[in-house]
């Protein structure tokens, strides 16, 4: 029961990152102003931050439950590669103000398809994180992959290859 519990509190937590994430300057212009920080005193003025941060620790994340599948360190380090890029797409500090992008009519169909790549990049990465404590770390060995030219990947999982040999 209180497995259930933490997974729950786990998941309300990713929750939260990823709301903070998907508008970045919303966040950023929040915590200046709860913060007292004006901008001529401030040490950042940019919302970029939040991006980083956020993209640098899901792919820490990522690299850290890839290796507990077991994952080879290379392939684990190209899907975390891979997913923070995802990540940082789904983090960008873009607003979904269409308003905002009527003034710049050569650039609408690059903002709005930018747009939608951040809202199905942020849902995409909110479920990997969902079923990893629903499901456990298995997800991470299914993770599509497109790095597959750069390392040779065993096609048979090692806990395959265990099961296999103790029979």
């Amino acid at each position: 029961m209180i497995e259930i519990i933490f997974r729950f509190f786990n998941i309300i937590l990713w929750y939260f990152f990823f709301a903070l994430g998907a508008s970045p300057e919303d966040t950023f212009n929040f915590l200046r102003v709860i913060s007292g920080v004006t901008v001529w005193k401030a040490m950042v003025n940019s919302p970029w931050v939040i991006t980083f941060i956020l993209t640098g620790y899901y792919m820490h994340f990522i690299y850290c439950r890839c290796k507990e599948v077991p994952l080879p360190p290379l392939e684990s380090m190209m899907k975390a590669i891979q997913i923070g890029l995802l990540a940082f797409v789904a983090f960008l500090p873009l607003r979904p103000d269409f308003n905002l992008y009527k003034n710049v009519p050569q650039y609408q169909n690059v903002i709005y398809t930018l747009l939608s790549m951040k809202v199905f990049f942020w849902l995409f990465l909110l479920i990997i994180v969902v079923f990893y404590y629903l499901n456990g770390n298995r997800i991470f060995r299914h993770l599509p992959d497109l790095f597959n030219d750069f390392y040779r990947k065993s096609r048979v999982p090692m806990e395959e290859k265990r099961d296999k040999t103790d029979l």
